[in-house]
């Protein structure tokens, strides 16, 4: 027999899941906050009382045992279990005569509608077959499954690892005590769980496989890796066949929708699941018959007035609400506006205040175009400290921002720009004899009393301090402070010597003085720059020329052309030129008049 009115079904189905997810399920949570609050104060009491002190003693050389199990057997709390807990959740239902009135109204609802459907006289019958009032049967049915359903929802694995890791503790024998006290309900809603997860075939030989490895180092059966490999395969046959033939030898109850479906509606099938099926397309908002349902709720159902969807197509230019009809309106509005000469003026700007405003601007701007003029212009000379652009340091302290993360913890322990020490870390450990002798000969600079005292107080208190993670974090600071001052002395030598080392982004913050570029010097052609040198020809002849560091750099950041460069390189090769020929003048000179001095 077909549903005749099917809609007013999927309708009270839609409330009382609201319903439910609004009010009933805070109950739960409040519910089961207090219940693991007083298991805690319990089990506090229990340790320090004397039978909880002589179980820890009995059982402190029996990992397996648990100290608490005699507790969760006759403690008032710790004994409760998934249906005790859910027997608690409907007491505080129950004693709620809000929540209580609101049930009675959608169970009255529901009766209308099974009496539309059958008839009075039919739904009376049924209702004294069972005992009880049909409707009210019903909805104490559904409110008890809506709680499970959020109970399997809540215990679901949410991630692999943790459905290996549930499987692996049901299947060894570490959690054989968990599973032979656990309650039929809390069995029912973990088997639903792990259905509504539908983890994979790999999944679940990876979980037995931790399980079947757990026991077999714990039973201490790894003399061998063929001994090994034989415990852990009939761990896992036990396991998948245990399954088996739980499933198979599961009845299969039937469903008391199922039972109402067919002595309500005479059909072999549970019509509940299209019902609810059709209610999750219902928009409460909408509806009348909801909206004047909820309307003699004490409890009302929070009904938002808009969908996303709805809320996306308010617009035609975007899918934000902000676009039309909100606060921006009115800026809006006047933006439209301006035209013409105050186009460009912003929005912060008062009405009426427009050409006040851009009189400021002109008046800032002439200043700021005299200020630019009156500037003298920077033009590279023939001197080397010109020719090499001038590298200015950003201030540390300019601003203080979290953009480098840990940079400011790791600057307070003394260790900033440690990064370099590890993208450079053979070289620093290959001259560490260096920088030790260096600390006698004086050639060490980085390391003395003043900057190393901290670090090797921070070692001497790790080596007598007896807490494991405490020793750790003292040596390891210390040795990590000093491997850094020292690390640094090497890498500072070796950009001395001409061989830049690797540094990190952050600790290469450079501004670089811009320089114009220059028309080539007739005198050089085809210049080019290979890595650290300058290849050019200078009056006809090849000739290379090495770079510093900061030169390439530079060159690199656009500051300072090729063309300026290598023009500048020729006014300093010009200049060497003319000193060396001075030399070689007076050199000669004094060589000529040395013999007609005093014999």
């Amino acid at each position: 027999m077909a549903v005749k009115n099917s809609q007013r079904f999927a309708e009270i189905e839609r409330l009382m899941g609201d319903y439910f997810g609004c009010h009933l399920a805070p109950v739960m949570g409040r519910v089961q906050r207090d219940l693991s609050n007083r298991q805690a104060d319990e089990m506090r009491a229990y340790s320090n009382s004397t039978a909880g002190i002589l179980r820890s003693l009995a059982t402190a050389n029996m990992p397996g045992d648990d100290p608490y199990a005699t507790l969760k057997i006759t403690g008032k709390w710790n004994s409760k279990t998934t249906e005790d807990y859910l027997a608690m959740c409907k007491e505080a239902i129950v004693g709620n005569k809000d929540m209580q009135r609101d049930l009675a109204v959608m169970a009255e609802e529901w009766r209308k509608a099974v009496v539309t459907e059958i008839g009075r006289e039919r739904y009376d019958a049924l209702s004294k077959q069972l005992g009880c009032d049909l409707a009210y049967a019903y909805i104490d049915h559904r409110m008890e499954q809506l709680m499970i359903e959020k109970m399997v929802k809540d215990r679901m694995p949410t991630s692999s690892a943790d459905y290996i890791i549930r499987k692996a503790a049901q299947s060894s024998l570490f959690g054989l005590p968990y599973e032979l006290n656990k309650s039929p309900l809390a069995a029912e809603i973990e088997a639903k769980g792990e259905a509504a997860y539908k983890p994979s075939r790999t999944e679940k030989a990876a979980g037995w496989a931790a399980g079947a490895g757990a026991d077999v180092v714990a039973m201490g059966g790894i003399g061998s890796w063929a001994t090994f490999a034989k415990f852990v395969g009939i761990d896992m046959v036990m396991n998948v066949g245990m399954e088996h033939l739980s499933k198979k030898g599961s009845s299969q109850e039937v469903c008391v929708e199922e039972c109402i479906s067919k002595g309500v509606f005479g059909t072999g099938t549970n019509v509940f699941a299209s019902f609810r099926k059709q209610a999750k397309v219902i928009k409460n908002h909408e509806n009348s018959y909801i909206k004047a349902t909820n309307s003699h709720f004490k409890n009302k159902i929070p009904t938002s007035n808009i969908t996303f969807m709805d809320w996306t197509k308010q617009t035609e230019q975007t899918s934000f609400p902000w676009n039309k009809g909100t606060f921006l309106d009115p800026q809006r509005n006047e933006a439209t506006k301006r035209t013409g000469k105050y186009k460009d003026v912003p929005l912060i700007v008062a009405p009426g205040q427009e050409d006040e405003y851009l009189e400021v601007k002109a008046r800032l701007d002439a200043e700021a175009e005299k200020e630019k003029k009156a500037e003298p212009k920077e033009t590279p000379d023939s001197s080397t400290e010109e020719a090499t652009p001038s590298v200015v340091q950003q201030e540390e302290t300019a601003l203080q921002t979290n953009e480098n993360g840990w940079d400011g913890l790791l600057q307070s322990f003394g260790l900033n720009g440690f990064s370099d020490i590890g993208k450079n870390l053979g070289y620093v450990l290959a001259m560490l004899p260096d920088v030790l002798v260096g600390l006698f000969t004086g050639k060490t600079k980085s390391l003395n009393m003043d900057n190393s005292l901290l670090p090797l107080a921070s070692i001497v208190a790790g080596m007598f301090v007896k807490n494991p993670i405490l020793k750790m974090l003292l040596m390891g600071m210390g040795g990590a402070n000093l491997l850094n001052k020292a690390g640094h002395e090497v890498l500072g030598r070796k950009q001395q010597e001409g061989i830049a080392p690797t540094v990190s982004p952050a600790a290469s913050r450079i501004q670089y003085r811009q320089y114009p570029d220059e028309p080539l010097n007739p005198r050089i052609s085809n210049p080019m720059l290979q890595g650290r040198c300058l290849v050019a020809n200078i009056d006809h002849v090849p000739c290379t020329i090495q770079l510093p560091d900061s030169v390439i750099g530079a060159h690199q950041s656009g500051a300072l052309p090729l063309n300026t460069l290598a023009n500048a390189i020729l006014a300093k090769n010009d200049q060497m030129r003319q000193m060396a020929a001075m030399q070689y003048e007076e050199q000669a000179r004094e060589s000529v008049v040395r013999p007609r001095g005093i014999q």
